[in-house]
């Protein structure tokens, strides 16, 4: 026998045995991890967390308790632009693979060996990441990748393509502790999904890869970067929409806003007390279970009584003279009134006074304060006649009112 043909039969000897010990392991490792998988049908009795709602007798909000926005919809409420907006960020062939995009993986490989642009559709599926999202934790290993692949495939054969879009939407985190595309769309725009335009969609679906760090309130230009040159963009690429349509909702200015549930009756101290019985009732977590509690307090007679304590608080202030600021903040010399804007918020409305921070005082003795919605208010020398002295004596930069 030659040297060749005994250096070749080695090499084949050799590839055969390395060929049958790594089938061996990864088949040890497919038995090992695929036997601990959860049962995936539990994914349809999931429920998700939702607010606990207080309302007046009349279905007027009083109050919202819970560590999490999020207001569960269906497949049948999420318009279909909506739906292509998260199919060309997270997932454009999901109607096309069964959980695990092989075609998808090898595209993305390829694009980030053979070219330098960074936003390169990755190859986790949208089953992939709903597997991920209710089964597995954060951390990244091999074991939990193989986990993750076939959850997926499991997945896939228990529940419709619809059934798992449906999870995703409801799951995902946009960051602000909104969970689900709908409340998503009610905290940054005050929409319902019916509602939105079509770059508020490509906002939304931009947020769940970067939701603290790049949501449009907490950076609106990543947010924008990612809406313009990565959804709508892909979005007019697949055919989901003309490349005018891109290039018209890439103009519209980014304006995101918080928007919380406006609350029509002032009873803090009654919304307590429901919360406390609530939960001596049905437990610590209730509040997170999505309770909707109509009390039997009456809009109007609490109004009134919120109104005669206020003035009769007001009468005693301007008899016993002015007490001071509730809180002040230290403000940079360049804060803006969305700086000043910012400091309110989570502090409400008192029986109807609102909340403000003093942006400035003047020589005229006035004051100039900002309120949460960003506008300014200029309070006279006369709105502080019974302390006898003038705003701009009572109060600084900085001070809340």
């Amino acid at each position: 026998m030659t040297r060749f043909r005994r250096w070749l039969r080695w090499l084949l000897v050799t590839v055969l045995v390395l060929g049958l010990i790594g089938a061996a392991v990864l088949g040890g490792l497919y038995f090992a991890v695929s036997s601990k998988l959860p049962d995936v049908q539990t994914l349809r009795d999931i429920e998700m967390q939702e607010p606990m709602y207080v309302y007046a007798s009349d279905g007027k909000l009083m109050a919202v308790f819970g560590e999490s926005r999020r207001t569960p919809i269906t497949m049948k409420e999420v318009p279909e632009r909506l739906k292509q907006a998260f199919l060309a960020t997270e997932d454009a062939r999901f109607y096309e693979h069964g959980g695990v995009d092989y075609k998808g993986i090898g595209r993305a490989v390829w694009l980030l060996a053979t070219t330098n642009d960074k936003r390169v559709p990755g190859g986790s599926t949208i089953t992939q990441q709903v597997a991920r999202q209710f089964f597995l934790s954060s951390e990244y290993s091999y074991t939990r990748k193989l986990s993750e692949i076939l959850l997926a495939r499991k997945i896939e054969s228990e529940l419709s393509k619809d059934e798992i879009f449906e999870l995703y939407l409801n799951k995902s985190f946009f960051g602000n502790r909104a969970y689900g595309v709908a409340a998503a769309a009610e905290f940054y725009y005050g929409k319902k999904l019916g509602e939105l335009d079509l770059d508020e969609m490509a906002s939304l679906a931009g947020i769940p890869k970067f939701p603290s760090s790049g949501n449009p309130i907490s950076n609106p230009e990543r947010a924008r970067e990612r809406r313009d040159f990565y959804v709508l963009q892909r979005m007019a690429s697949l055919g989901f929409i003309s490349q005018a349509e891109a290039d018209a909702a890439k103009a519209v200015p980014m304006h995101a806003s918080a928007h919380e549930p406006p609350v029509q009756v002032e009873a803090p101290y009654v919304a307590e007390l429901v919360r406390q019985e609530m939960i001596a009732r049905f437990g610590g977590d209730v509040v997170n279970k999505g309770y909707h509690v109509t009390t039997t307090i009456n809009a109007e007679l609490q109004t009134a009584a919120n109104i005669a304590v206020r003035d009769g608080l007001r009468v005693y202030d301007h008899r016993h003279g002015w007490h001071g600021v509730e809180q002040h903040f230290d403000l940079p010399a360049d804060a803006d009134a969305k700086a000043l804007a910012a400091k309110l918020a989570g502090i409400p409305a008192q029986s109807g006074l609102l909340p403000a921070v003093v942006a400035s005082t003047a020589a005229d003795g006035s004051a100039t304060v900002v309120l949460a919605n960003r506008s300014e208010l200029v309070l006279p020398v006369a709105a502080s006649r019974w302390a006898n002295k003038s705003p701009a004596a009572l109060l600084t930069r900085g001070d809340l009112v």
